[in-house]
């Protein structure tokens, strides 16, 4: 019964010998921090056929069967109205849209209105 115990308490002493050391080298670091993935913008040049506050309609340079329609971004469509005050995009006029591929929300419209009729 003394060995038993003698056990006993070797087997308790190397538990918690064991128990400090595996507790020592468990840490919790710092979450690792991953940048968001930059978007991609698509272009698509074209000349402009209509043009309103709300939207654009362009033809494809590359493809003259290829016809889009674009919606604004509320920053785009602030920029539009200032064109259009201005007497905005005529038909014929060549544009670059950027946008999100898949989208036909226009980030950002580059190309130089004609003066108006």
């Amino acid at each position: 019964m003394i060995s038993s115990s003698i056990r006993a308490a070797l087997l308790g002493a190397a538990l918690a010998v064991l128990g400090a050391g595996v507790s020592a080298q468990v840490e919790t670091g710092k979450p690792i921090q991953l940048k968001a993935p930059k978007k991609k913008i698509a272009k698509f040049k074209g000349e402009v056929l209509s043009m309103t506050s709300v939207q654009i309609i362009v033809r494809s340079q590359a493809n003259e069967r290829v016809i889009r329609t674009f919606t604004y971004t509320p920053e785009v469509r602030e920029k539009m109205q200032q064109i259009i005050d201005r007497g905005g995009y005529q038909h014929g006029d060549s544009v670059e849209i950027h946008h999100e591929p898949g989208s036909d929300v226009a980030v950002k419209i580059t190309g130089k209105p004609s003066k108006p009729l």
